[in-house]
């Protein structure tokens, strides 16, 4: 549904376009509906049978659609309902937005611009915390990094994990399967048996950080969000990183995050197809890196951390606000629920 937010909206020519006589039919009543399956099978009623898929005569299909449509006020009362949940789905995406900017923020600041350094340096008052300030040298080396801070790689504290799997070997259990698609839909990776998944994926441990070597100018960085129901595969798309300790979690996310890192990347791609260049795994092991101290990254950790599973708890909570809107969209249309038990159900969620 296009927003009322003032803008101008182009659309591809092979996506139809209608407005509703908003004395019957309420536009955010309608967007809804057609999310519905009732909805999605009425449209898919009018699909081509053969060659591309599509609809033949769009504007005469489109007239042709049957809406099953309840009274103005009750319409006004479920998509009411329904955008409740949306909006707080959306909510957490900008607080996310937010977190993950503060912490790569922080990042820039300490290990790219050297910012804590070069405060000393210049005599300005301190920006942190006593104990954190110690941890910065006053003075930077002769080839421009803090003093006794070190030249390495990425591969230096990271292991790529290459442990294979065929999920259809095990076509009864389910899997979290972190595909390309799922990252672009949301992060959200998707719940599926194995006999839906039918190539090889990587096993995705706790605490790895996932790192797309496919387009890498298509900023796919996903901190992996496992946990002990089920076991969590990716796409051989992704590379899969663990960090040497659990510490340095947050600190390799928000390195293979920065806008440095990428363009590193990207000049370093292969393939004669602009939609699909990669990477090899090991050219980015091998990407050079200043390392602080230890001390240094575990203490990022500690400050960037708590932003970071904020994030995760965030996209729990909108994985959890999609389930109860998806389960109540059809019983809802089809008048299973009246709308009053579905404002006590949200209330509950909330």
């Amino acid at each position: 549904m296009v927003p009322p937010d003032g803008r101008t909206y182009m659309i591809s020519t092979s996506l139809m376009k209608f407005r509703a006589d908003v004395t019957r039919a309420l536009p955010e009543f309608l967007f809804y509906r057609f999310k519905s399956y009732e909805g999605r099978e009425e449209i898919l009623r009018f699909g081509s049978q053969v060659g591309t898929p599509g609809i033949g005569q769009p504007l005469t299909s489109l007239r042709q659609f049957r809406v099953n449509l309840p009274p103005i006020d009750q319409q006004r009362a479920i998509a009411s309902v329904l955008g409740a949940l949306d909006d707080k789905i959306d909510l957490n995406r900008r607080m996310n937005e937010t977190l993950e900017a503060m912490a790569r923020a922080i990042f820039k600041d300490w290990f790219v611009d050297f910012g804590p350094t070069r405060a000393k340096m210049e005599g300005r008052p301190p920006y942190l915390a006593p104990d954190l300030w110690a941890l910065f040298p006053d003075r930077l080396d002769d080839e421009g990094k803090p003093e006794g801070w070190k030249d390495g790689d990425l591969g230096s504290f990271v292991t790529l994990i290459r442990t294979a799997i065929s999920p259809s070997q095990f076509p009864d259990e389910v899997f979290e399967h972190h595909s390309l698609p799922a990252y672009d839909a949301g992060q959200r990776p998707v719940t599926e048996a194995g006999s839906k998944i039918l190539s090889n994926k990587t096993i995705v441990p706790q605490g790895a950080v996932l790192l797309s070597k496919l387009n890498p100018e298509i900023v796919r960085v996903w901190l992996a969000d496992v946990g002990s129901e089920r076991k969590a595969v990716a796409s051989t798309e992704f590379l899969v990183l663990q960090p040497s300790s659990s510490d340095l979690r947050d600190f390799i996310y928000c390195c293979v995050s920065e806008t440095g890192f990428r363009r590193r990347m990207e000049a370093m791609v292969s393939g004669t197809s602009k939609s699909h260049q990669r990477v090899s795994p090991s050219a980015v092991l091998g990407l050079s890196l200043v390392l602080p101290p230890t001390e240094v990254m575990t203490v990022f950790g500690r400050i960037a951390g708590p932003l970071l599973d904020q994030v995760l708890g965030n996209r729990r909570e909108a994985v959890s606000l999609g389930e109860t809107r998806d389960l109540l969209l059809p019983k809802l249309m089809s008048g299973e629920i009246r709308v009053r038990e579905a404002e006590n159900l949200l209330g509950a969620v909330a």
